[in-house]
């Protein structure tokens, strides 16, 4: 998937509400701006990854401000909260008829809850009422018959919050090998091995880096752990929004749950924005 002119005003958004949250003066948020201008006006081209330009932003980020991570009492928050409901969430996933569908489900709904430090919100509620809604793209069929009889998955992570969900889904599974990627370094509200560890998930998978530094998933700053991870695993579960904007092209299976949250991805798409994806894609 390749940027649109849209994916600019988009993430100078983000850079802008990364500054204010951070509490950044007036003087700082111009020179991170005036900085991330220059730096798209140095690319060759707009021919890359919505998330090649999002990386743009961490990059201004760590050169004014230092290697920091501005959403880590959110991502906190988040896990935490999803943590105390853990054994409530996993005993509702129980009582389904289909708890490995339910789970997944589960984990693609997590992503749409707004998760920030005093919002009140009632998460097994929202929970329920989500996976009652429907995929614009299921293929949650097929991924199930594939789960039955794969011995190895790699499941590369998105938000935190959500990878609780993710924690949980991977504990049911009954597959002999299991992996779960995060990114290398912070970025947004996704989740890193700091926060993979805290959560527990190495306690129901093995936890790898995939090495970008970028929200999403970069093929060409992947380690070479994470690349033989990526092709030797029988099935791959892609999540969020991002993960798909750079693995779409993906010389592989591959399913991609997500929630489609801008214009630029529902159109590629071919879906309502706000839609649930559960798409098998890659190249077969």
């Amino acid at each position: 998937m390749r940027s649109s002119i849209e994916c600019i005003p988009c993430n100078m958004s983000s850079l802008i509400r990364i500054l204010k949250k951070a509490n950044v003066s007036p003087e700082a948020q111009q020179k991170a701006v005036k900085r991330f201008m220059e730096r798209l006006l140095s690319l060759d081209s707009f021919d890359l990854t919505p998330v090649h330009m999002g990386r743009e932003i961490r990059c201004v980020i760590s050169e004014l401000f230092g290697e920091v991570d501005l959403y880590r009492e959110m991502k906190d928050s988040a896990n935490e909260l999803l943590l105390s409901l853990y054994d409530d969430l996993k005993a509702e996933v129980l009582k389904s008829s289909n708890p490995i569908e339910t789970a997944l489900r589960f984990s693609v709904a997590g992503n749409i809850i707004d998760f920030a430090p005093g919002h009140e919100i009632n998460v097994m509620r929202t929970l329920k009422e989500s996976i009652k809604t429907g995929f614009a793209v299921n293929d949650l069929d097929k991924l199930l018959a594939d789960l039955k009889k794969a011995k190895s998955i790699l499941v590369i992570g998105d938000n935190c919050g959500e990878a609780v969900l993710d924690k949980l889904f991977l504990e049911l599974l009954d597959i002999p090998v299991k992996y779960f990627a995060v990114r290398s370094a912070p970025v947004l509200n996704d989740v890193t091995i700091r926060e993979a560890r805290l959560i527990g998930i190495e306690e129901v998978a093995t936890v790898i880096e995939s090495g970008t530094n970028a929200p999403g998933t970069l093929l060409d700053r992947i380690t070479p752990k994470f690349k033989d991870i990526l092709y030797s695993s029988d099935v791959v579960i892609s999540k969020g929004q991002g993960n798909f904007e750079s693995l779409s092209d993906l010389d592989r299976e591959i399913y991609f749950l997500l929630m489609a949250k801008c214009d630029v991805v529902s159109g590629y798409i071919g879906v309502e924005k706000g839609s649930f994806i559960a798409l098998k894609g890659g190249k077969r």
